[in-house]
């Protein structure tokens, strides 16, 4: 939990801009303006824990209460990612600001993309994190679809990609290819390249070097297993 220590110490000055500044007013200090050293993967690592606290608190406040399944929920998430002493804490304290203020979640999920560059691979292990807590309680808010879209367009998500995942068209074709980064008419062999090269881009190992906390790691595993399940569906179309 070497983040969420440099996080509490307020070592963070590089951070800078509404991550910075949530930070800041959450954990009740200025961060430390002369702590510039700050490398990409640590920002990357910071990004991620606050984006995805604050967000956490957003959807679950999004129909206007919190409901028991999804404290429930979320008290799982923290021990997931192994929130305990004073990362507890800090993560807890994030949440009570965020889920009561009226700040921007769009500005942070901005703030994200840039750090990451846009990159595909870490935007959808994000979102996957989002559209767990969405359907913590059983049913999609309208409210909750609203923020889900607000990250598919920040994120820079495919145009539609929030609907094909909450709606019927799930299975779809047009959603598997989107998964896969590839057109419908992808042949066969093509399917199977972007397939792997997905797997390989979500390896713990070049996603701990592009900065995804460790605790993060494991979710990537969800989104192997969609990366897999598009394959498939757009094999056997093929086959048809």
């Amino acid at each position: 939990m070497a983040v969420w220590g440099k996080i509490i110490g307020g070592a963070l000055g590089s951070i800078g801009g509404p991550i910075g500044i949530g930070l800041g007013a959450a954990l009740g200090h200025q961060f430390d303006r002369a702590a510039d050293a700050v490398g990409k993967k640590q920002q990357v690592a910071v990004a991620y824990m606050y984006v995805l606290v604050a967000s956490m608190a957003k959807m679950a406040k999004a129909d206007g209460q919190i409901s028991k399944e999804e404290i429930e929920r979320i008290e799982r998430f923290f021990n997931e990612l192994g929130f305990e002493g004073e990362a507890r804490k800090a993560a807890q304290q994030i949440f009570r600001k965020e889920k009561d203020s009226d700040t921007d979640i769009g500005a942070y999920f901005d703030q994200f993309s840039q750090i990451t560059e846009a990159d595909l691979n870490q935007a959808q292990v994000l979102y996957k994190v989002l559209l767990e807590i969405a359907k913590a309680d059983g049913e999609y808010h309208e409210a909750e679809i609203e923020i889900l879209r607000l990250a598919e367009s920040k994120l820079r998500l495919p145009a539609g990609f929030t609907d094909r995942e909450i709606g019927s068209e799930h299975k779809s074709l047009k959603h598997a290819a989107e998964i896969l980064g590839v057109p419908e008419s992808a042949s066969i062999d093509e399917i199977k390249k972007a397939y792997r090269d997905k797997c390989k881009k979500m390896h713990p190992d070049v996603l701990r070097s592009q900065g995804l906390p460790d605790e993060l790691v494991k979710y990537a595993g969800a989104q192997i297993q969609s990366f897999t399940e598009a394959k498939d569906a757009m094999i056997k179309a093929q086959s048809r």
